[in-house]
């Protein structure tokens, strides 16, 4: 199975299949679960919705989880959970399995090692996953609705470990990436001041990043959301151009054939003619 950390499954593009959410009560079964032996069939993510709990793994790991936390663990890994502060008549924990694969459909995980990956579930999140774990008591389950809340939940698990990466490894310019991705008007120089640090050393610190210039990566990611914006007719050139941030039809249209090697009135056509 592949790793691909949370920070890294940030910008990679995943599918989930086989998808099931439950309310679990572990007063009654011993405040206590075990798969030693029994390695795990599917993803799990698990959350401490009424109870606290400790996770121990086959290698003797342990993760000390708070209630209102969530916890992930990989396919194919063993371990133990201890529950605490369990009571009857109500949900202790809310349990996701799921298949987690590439577009090719090889299996993929973010870590073989139990991780909390939420330290917090706020209202909203709250609300979307009680509204999941409802689905296993009906005869006819919605499976997107269940579906759409593992995606929300390792989306944000994503967001959450990328931040920390940039504030670690990049705290310099943490701000200016953050500018960067957000597609803000602002120039180079501008969001280098803002940074604190000269424009070449900021344009260092993002190639070590992405991977790219600061240049690229910006045409690159707007082109991407103007080829989207093309196919929905509901923009004209001018406009597309103008949202994302081009400084008229001419630049846009220009900088559009260098990334994509046709022009934008070309790429609409040819597209069309493929559907």
């Amino acid at each position: 199975m592949k790793i691909i950390p949370f920070n890294e499954l940030y910008n990679f593009e995943f599918i989930i299949t086989e998808a099931l959410a439950k309310g679990q009560n572990w007063c009654t079964r011993d405040n206590f679960y075990s798969c030693i032996g029994k390695p795990k069939p599917s993803h799990t993510l698990l959350w401490f919705k009424n109870c606290n709990g400790k996770i121990t793994d086959n290698k003797g790991n342990v993760l000390l989880i708070e209630k209102n936390q969530i916890a992930y663990m990989s396919k194919g890994i063993e371990y133990t959970v201890d529950f605490f502060d369990t009571a009857p008549d109500r949900d202790d924990t809310v349990v996701f399995h799921f298949q987690l694969q590439d577009t090719s459909g090889a299996d993929i995980a973010p870590t073989l090692s139990p991780k909390i990956c939420i330290k917090s579930v706020d209202s909203a999140l709250a609300i979307s996953l009680n509204t999941a774990a409802a689905e296993f008591n009906k005869n006819i389950v919605c499976v997107p609705i269940i579906t759409s809340a593992i995606y929300q939940l390792l989306g944000l698990s994503c967001q959450i470990q990328r931040k920390k990466v940039v504030a670690k490894r990049f705290k310099y310019i943490s701000e200016g990436i953050e500018l960067m991705e957000s597609n803000s008007e602002k120039n180079l120089n501008e969001i280098a001041a803002i940074c604190g640090v000269s424009e070449g050393y900021f344009r260092k610190l993002f190639r070590e990043y992405s991977g790219e210039n600061p240049v690229e990566f910006r045409q690159k990611h707007r082109i991407e959301k103007a080829k989207q914006l093309l196919l929905l007719d509901t923009h004209s050139i001018g406009e597309i151009a103008s949202e994302l941030h081009f400084s008229d039809i001419y630049h846009f249209s220009k900088t559009f054939k260098k990334v994509t090697g046709i022009s934008p009135q070309r790429y609409i056509k040819e597209t069309k003619l493929l559907d």
